[in-house]
């Protein structure tokens, strides 16, 4: 503004040089003074100003420091009234004031008119507050009480002017995107890839409203994802307010709860238990932008190092015997960072490999003690957060929960194992029978001796349903007479498989618990052919032993989820309980049905019962969550995902099953592009209202001669520790539950493609599984 117009007493602007500090104290006066207040120099310059002060001239606070006063007084005449009496004041003791009537003009919008009052203090300058008159119109008022309602808003505001410029921004939107907003174009702070979509919002919204989720940029640069609500005047110029929500902590629990779900998906994809516990670091790994995972435990009595990446193969290294964890480990409650410079972390593997990383450590404590720890690294480039190190202490007992179920899995195996071996070193017939006859254990060379495996013979009577006795009566006098005695030593000719008879010098005696006899173990010496027991002893069945062990975990777990859900049901049903109380008990119930789900995929597998509920399912969410979910490890592959989808397409299905099935079909296409590639995913209507959907790769197919073998349970092309065989037998048995089929079409160096049908309502598109399997081949 040109202050020559002050006449004779204009105030120069070369007064901005002359102006004193001001002491903190007076300034903190000035600016938690809750009417517009403001702190001259000698010359009339604005040295402090309050937010009150830059409101009501509509100006940022850098813009209205350093500037006279005079500038914002509207008429001539009171510039010069002002500017008399105020070199009057300077003139005078401290503590003297004079008050004046004027119409300020602020930067925008029209005067306003205020009750001035300018009064001496000490160094010379001068205190000068302004409040508004209050013979004002009942619009204004009604505009400044709206305004201060804003202002106690906790959510951010913006007032837009019909040019897209900010007039006026409550606190909560300068916290959450900075301060000297006032004045900047909204548009100014989108991100480049939300400018388009804010401005078509802004123009729709002067159609009424407009809702959108997209990213802003604090002023320092900082993306804050907001959640926009646009209202805006009919036409064009019209003013708009914009309600802004702040999606940072949605976004992160998001994240969170997905983070969880992964791991949690991971700990049950596989019934090994090294895969599955490292499969769930992988995810923890990608999720946490962690470039290692280290897991150390104890595993049948010696401690070992499982490392974990992102992309490599697992390493597992036994640690020397008698290494045992630093006693002050074990005191450890919570996830706590790396100390570079502690030696026991450092003499154990633990601390971080170099200067470039950094780590967070936890202790893995499950229901029955400490079963290992936790230490996840990554590059210092990223530094460690309170929240990143609480999802750390958040996922280490569910980490926990999983190794110690797999350590069980591993110590149960090794001993059946351990006995299995002893067993089997003989290369004689070797076997236990219930108190009834029915065979409990069948060691190999009986397998090989009689051509009947294990899981063929176990529960069969010996010598009457598994190996019949070519002489039913002597075998019946040879039982009495073990059963009266509790020993026999005798001739007996068995049948093996083919109707051939083994003539065998067979040994027994029985097992008593006290008094009662529990059963007998039997020992047999094949008298045809001696040079047989030489032969090496025959690969043992897994599937059954597998199957068993994974039923009995998954009823055992069942059992105290049915009390869970249950239960949580029932509370669910009463009238009188507080909304807080039926969120709490809501989240019990929906997790012990994600639980109750767990087990059912686990049972599933060993096939002791059907899968769970079904409901109605757009496959085109789950294709998209599925592929999300994978995103990460998609993109480190080099693989680009193509989807081809109907609008819509939903069966009846159970939605976790199915989704384990694409993930399972995604995760082998991926695995058959180790140079990258596209995978194309194809959703289309069926027959009657079902749904095909094929998952198609660039690999380099699948030979003729194993195709047969596929879908076999423990079949796998991948190399060793990189598979367990198990997804596709997995998926064609999910399939196939859900009364669908899977087609294989495969070409040597031309790809591969899976084809699912799956029908509308669960009935079967063809009719016979001997079909479907022909399909398949």
């Amino acid at each position: 503004m040109d202050t020559k117009r002050t006449g004779t007493f204009q105030l120069a602007k070369h007064g901005r040089d002359l102006r004193q500090d001001h002491s903190e104290a007076r300034a903190s006066v000035v600016l938690g003074l809750g009417v517009p207040a403001a702190l001259l120099d000698p010359a009339g310059i604005v040295v402090t100003a309050n937010r009150a002060m830059s409101e009501l001239l509509r100006v940022e606070r850098p813009g209205l420091e350093g500037e006279p006063l005079l500038a914002w007084i509207r008429r001539p005449g009171d510039r010069e009234a002002f500017g008399r009496e105020f070199i009057g004041l300077r003139k005078r003791a401290t503590g003297l004031a004079f008050v004046r009537a004027l119409e300020l003009r602020p930067q925008r919008g029209p005067a306003v008119r205020c009750i001035v009052r300018a009064c001496k203090i000490d160094s010379g300058q001068v205190l000068v507050t302004s409040e508004r008159a209050q013979v004002v119109d009942a619009e204004t008022e009604l505009g400044r009480s709206v305004t201060r309602a804003l202002d106690g808003l906790n959510q951010g505001v913006f007032l837009v002017d019909g040019q897209g410029r900010i007039v006026h921004v409550n606190p909560a939107a300068q916290i959450l995107l900075g301060e000297g907003l006032i004045g900047r174009g909204i548009l100014e702070l989108a991100a480049p890839n939300a400018l388009e979509s804010l401005g078509r919002g802004l123009a729709l919204a002067r159609n009424g409203c407009w809702y959108g989720e997209l990213d802003l940029h604090r002023l320092d640069g900082e993306p804050v994802p907001v959640e926009l609500s646009v209202a805006a005047g009919a036409g064009e110029g019209a003013p708009a307010v914009v309600l802004l929500r702040d999606l940072r902590e949605i976004r992160r629990r998001e994240f969170e709860e997905r983070l969880v779900g992964q791991v949690d998906r991971a700990l049950v994809g596989s019934i090994e238990p090294r895969d599955a516990v490292t499969a769930a670091c992988r995810s923890l790994a990608i999720g946490l932008g962690a470039h290692r995972v280290v897991v150390l435990t104890s595993c049948g009595g010696r401690w070992e190092r499982w490392e974990i990446s992102q992309e490599s193969s697992p390493i597992f290294t036994e640690l020397p015997a008698g290494f045992q964890p630093p006693p002050a480990w074990l005191a450890l409650d919570r996830a706590v960072l790396l100390d570079a410079d502690a030696g026991d972390e450092s003499e154990f593997g633990l601390g971080a490999s170099n200067d470039q990383e950094s780590g967070v450590r936890a202790v893995l404590r499950a229901t029955g003690g400490i079963v290992g720890h936790l230490v996840v690294y990554r590059d210092t480039r990223f530094l460690w957060d309170d929240r990143d190190v609480a999802l750390v202490a958040q996922l280490a007992p569910q980490l926990a929960l999983g190794l110690a179920n797999g350590l069980l899995v591993l110590e149960t195996r090794t001993l059946a194992a351990y006995q299995s071996r002893v067993m089997d070193q003989t290369a004689v017939l070797l076997n236990s029978v219930d108190e009834r006859g029915r065979v409990v254990t069948w060691n190999r060379a009986s397998e090989r001796l009689l051509g009947v495996n294990s899981g063929a013979a176990t529960g069969r009577r010996f010598g009457v349903e598994v190996a019949p006795a070519v002489d039913p009566r002597h075998w019946d006098e040879l039982w009495k007479t073990l059963l009266r005695d509790g020993v026999i030593a005798n001739e007996v000719v068995l049948l093996d498989s083919d109707g051939e008879e083994v003539p065998i010098h067979l040994e027994g005696r029985v097992l008593r618990e006290g008094k009662r006899i529990r059963g007998a173990v039997l020992v047999g010496l094949d008298l045809r052919v001696r040079r047989a027991l030489e032969a090496q002893v025959l690969q043992s069945q897994k599937m059954a032993a597998v199957g068993l062990l994974a039923a009995g975990i998954a009823h055992e777990i069942n059992n105290p989820l049915s009390g869970v859900v249950g239960y949580s049901t029932m509370l669910l049903e009463k009238q009188d309980l507080s909304p807080y109380v039926r969120e709490k008990v809501q989240r019990i119930s929906d997790s012990g049905e994600r639980c109750r789900k767990i087990v059912e995929g686990v049972l599933l597998f060993s096939r002791s019962q059907q899968s769970g509920e079904r409901r109605l399912v757009d496959l085109n969410n789950l294709v998209t969550r599925t592929v999300q979910v994978g995103e990460y490890q998609w993109k480190m592959h080099n693989v680009r995902i193509v989807r081809d989808a109907d609008d819509a397409v939903s069966v009846m299905a159970d939605e976790d099953q199915i989704e384990q099935v694409l993930l399972n079909l995604l995760s082998n296409a991926v695995d058959a592009m180790p140079l990258g590639g596209a995978v194309q995913i194809a959703l289309r209507l069926g027959e009657e209202g079902g749904a095909v959907l094929s998952v198609s790769d660039e690999g380099s197919g699948i030979p003729e001669e194993i195709r047969d073998s596929i879908f076999d349970p423990f079949f796998s092309t991948k190399d060793i520790g990189k598979g367990t065989g198990l997804g596709l037998s997995i998926s064609y048995g999910i399939v196939k539950d859900h009364g669908g089929d899977i087609l294989l079409e495969s070409r040597p160096g031309r790809g591969t493609t899976f084809t699912i049908f799956l029908p509308k309502d669960g009935r079967p598109l063809v009719p016979t599984d001997t079909e479907i399997r022909d399909k398949t081949r």
